[in-house]
């Protein structure tokens, strides 16, 4: 597993993006890795007109840079206790911004906080969706309430390529937290929750006691190239049966996440989300929107 060189952190000054700089700071410390800040300072898409009554100009974007600067030195001195850290004060579209940054300066890892002052209740806010939607690089969203190390990680793995490099991601976290390990598969009721025929009720009583073991046998298999890492750490096998009316794969890794006390999720995305992921929603979505925790979101690789 190859380590992080490069991390870019999102601040938007509020108290989940101190959260998300905390972390990215203990990230880079671990694997040595560069660290660089990036604040956008969002203005709108028109010069407003100064009103008659206003006895005074309105601020105009070289106050609202000099304010972002100042508020970045208050930031980091209550945030962290690394001086090293420079930010980058850009004007623009938040999204835009953090995202050419982070090519900029060849990020492995975005990091920022799930959402904003004014969009907590969201759970996520439009800025961190539209990052993990889009970002080439790996993307770790962290929730205002997180502090310290990570002391329950789980990885989601579907058998592809891009899970692979989530466990490798999750072992990694938790190998440097010394946390609990946990690697999660969800598979269909092959019944699509009719229940199995009279036969096989007949002649295979423990039908889904043999497809769960069947399911973590293969799950295993899967992770052996990683056995020696996972062994160390005493990682917890889990397979899962979605309900078929349940809400399917996405659903049932946040009840797991929840019923568990994870406090990082790590699961792959596709590089880019497509219309029907935004209608109906895939697994990443659902996690990453769903999950009352931390969020790894790795992308495919895409030099492979």
């Amino acid at each position: 597993m190859s380590k992080l060189n490069s991390i870019l952190v999102a601040v938007d000054f509020s108290p989940c993006s101190v959260a998300a700089f905390r972390v990215a700071a203990r990230f880079a410390d671990c694997n040595r890795a560069s660290l660089r800040a990036v604040h956008a300072v969002a203005l709108p898409s028109f010069v407003p007109a100064p009103h008659p009554l206003f006895p005074f100009p309105l601020p105009t974007q070289a106050d609202f840079v000099a304010d972002a600067k100042t508020a970045w030195a208050v930031f980091a001195a209550a945030a962290s206790t690394r001086s090293d850290v420079t930010c980058d004060i850009e004007v623009g579209n938040p999204p835009e911004i953090i995202l050419q940054a982070a090519a900029r300066a060849g990020a492995d890892l975005l990091v920022l906080g799930s959402h904003s002052a004014i969009d907590a209740h969201k759970g996520i806010g439009p800025t961190a969706a539209s990052c993990v939607q889009r970002a080439k690089m790996q993307v770790l969203l962290v929730r205002e309430d997180h502090a310290g190390p990570f002391r329950s990680v789980v990885a989601c793995l579907d058998f592809t390529d891009t899970s692979k490099l989530a466990l490798q991601h999750a072992i990694r976290v938790a190998a440097q937290d010394s946390a609990a390990l946990h690697v999660l598969h969800v598979y269909d009721d092959p019944w699509y929750g009719l229940g199995p025929p009279a036969g096989v009720k007949e002649n295979m009583p423990d039908f889904k006691a043999q497809l769960n073991r069947g399911v973590e046998a293969r799950l295993r298999e899967f992770c052996a190239p990683w056995s020696h890492e996972i062994n160390a750490l005493k990682a917890e096998f889990h397979c899962l049966e979605s309900e078929w009316r349940g809400g399917g794969y996405g659903h049932a890794i946040v009840r797991f996440v929840k019923e568990r006390g994870c406090d990082m999720t790590v699961v792959g995305t596709r590089d880019r989300w497509n219309v029907r992921d935004m209608i109906f929603g895939s697994t990443a979505e659902r996690v990453v929107r769903g999950a009352p925790c931390s969020i790894l979101a790795v992308k495919p690789d895409l030099a492979a």
